[in-house]
């Protein structure tokens, strides 16, 4: 995963820019304090960097509380010089940043200083997580082997039930397999064995069925050896091409997914490819980045309703090229809406799904099932050296007052050989 920073530039952050783009960082700067909190309520950012010098002020200080509180998923990193010691010594002991860099900044240590605390960020949300799943194991265990309660209800339910569900919802649910062993069924019941023995008469309707289950369950496997075929390949893509070739690859994937599109009447609204990239490349694979559109398109298809518009939008923001995807954001079955905060960095784990609901209208347009679609998604941008992120933002597309679905990728930019 690359690191998204939110630096707050001055003077004394100058230097700090080019080694964010030495480094393979993606960044944004804001000029003012007063920015900060605006700029993390509008994108998702996993390090807010910057100098010491910039946040001696005591009111300044204070605000540093409210964001540290307010954004817990982005981590502050300071730098100072050893003439700040004490008020850098105050602002880590009281937790209001989380490390610091010491000037003159090394690109190494800079990079080492950010990928520990990369990973120290990883580890407190799936920390955070697994203590909410086994909390609700934990509930589940106490319901089914609470005696009382089995003998009142009579539940018969069992722990297993829990370990089966992912494998049920990944295979046998919806058309494909679990359908094309229900019509073998009826084929072999509702045959009939001509006078003369040698054939056996099948109802139409019935072969109908088979036929159409058939084509599901060989998309199902084709499917699987695409899947395959990406978590096998290592890689890393070293080819280079101009950013405006991405149009292409999504224009075609538009247009195979145009009946897609009609189930629920939506559109998808595309911008253009800024001008300002003209000149730079991006790490360009072709087919890896058909797969990657396909399902990013599709996740929003799906989760979208009728009549719903899907935006895709591209920004030329520092150092990168910026791809969103946006969406509707609706209510989930646990009553949250779009992608809640603590699973943000979830949907990217194999087989995590928010919801277990299986809809077979979009089967045959899928080149990634099994819960593997957004997994693929990231290990295919991390070849590319790029980002991705899936997060809730506020509707600033329609008069209502609604939060959407925002993916984002971002493609370091690579100034032109001349």
């Amino acid at each position: 995963m690359i690191p998204h920073c939110l630096l707050l530039e001055s003077i004394h952050t100058n230097s700090l820019v080019d080694s964010l783009k030495e480094i393979g960082y993606t960044f944004e700067r804001v000029n003012h304090f007063e920015e900060v909190s605006r700029s993390l309520e509008q994108g998702k950012f996993h390090f807010l960097i910057f100098h010491i010098s910039d946040v001696e002020n005591e009111d300044i200080q204070k605000t540093l509380a409210e964001v540290t509180k307010n954004f817990p998923h982005t981590l502050i990193i300071l730098i100072t010089d050893t003439t700040k010691w004490d008020v850098a010594a105050s602002l880590l002991k009281q937790h209001k940043v989380y490390d610091f860099i010491q000037t003159p900044i090394e690109t190494v240590h800079l990079q080492f200083t950010l990928d520990r605390s990369l990973q120290y960020l990883l580890t407190k949300l799936k920390s955070q997580f697994i203590n909410e799943a086994e909390n609700h194991l934990y509930k589940r265990m106490v319901e089914i082997f609470d005696w009382k309660k089995s003998l009142t209800h009579k539940d018969n339910e069992n722990i297993a039930a829990d370990i089966i569900h992912q494998m049920n919802i990944n295979l046998f649910q919806g058309s494909g397999i679990g359908t094309l062993m229900s019509v073998v069924s009826i084929l072999t019941s509702k045959s009939k064995l001509d006078s003369e023995g040698n054939h056996y008469l099948v109802p139409k309707p019935v072969m109908d069925l088979l036929s159409e289950n058939y084509d599901a369950a060989k998309s199902m496997f084709e499917s699987m050896s695409i899947s395959q075929s990406v978590i096998d390949d290592e890689s890393v893509v070293e080819t280079k091409e101009s950013p405006t070739k991405l149009l292409s690859i999504i224009e075609k994937e538009t247009e195979i997914l145009s009946e897609a599109l009609t189930i629920k009447s939506q559109k998808i609204n595309l911008s253009q490819i800024p001008t300002s990239v003209t000149g730079k490349k991006i790490h360009f694979d072709e087919i890896k980045l058909s797969y990657v559109i396909r399902e990013i398109f599709l996740n929003a298809i799906k989760y979208s309703r009728e009549k719903d518009t899907i935006y895709l939008i591209f920004f030329h923001k520092e150092n990168f090229l910026e791809l969103k995807i946006i969406n509707p954001a609706y209510q989930n079955n646990d009553g949250t809406n779009g992608i809640p905060e603590k699973l943000e960095s979830f949907v990217f784990e194999p087989f995590f799904r928010i919801s277990s609901v299986v809809d077979d209208s979009y089967a045959k347009f899928e080149q990634f099932r099994f819960g593997l679609g957004l997994p693929l998604v990231k290990k295919i941008m991390d070849q590319h050296q790029a980002n991705v992120q899936i997060y809730n933002i506020e509707n600033n597309f329609r008069n209502e007052n609604t939060k959407d679905i925002c993916l984002t990728i971002r493609f370091p930019l690579i100034e032109e050989e001349k």
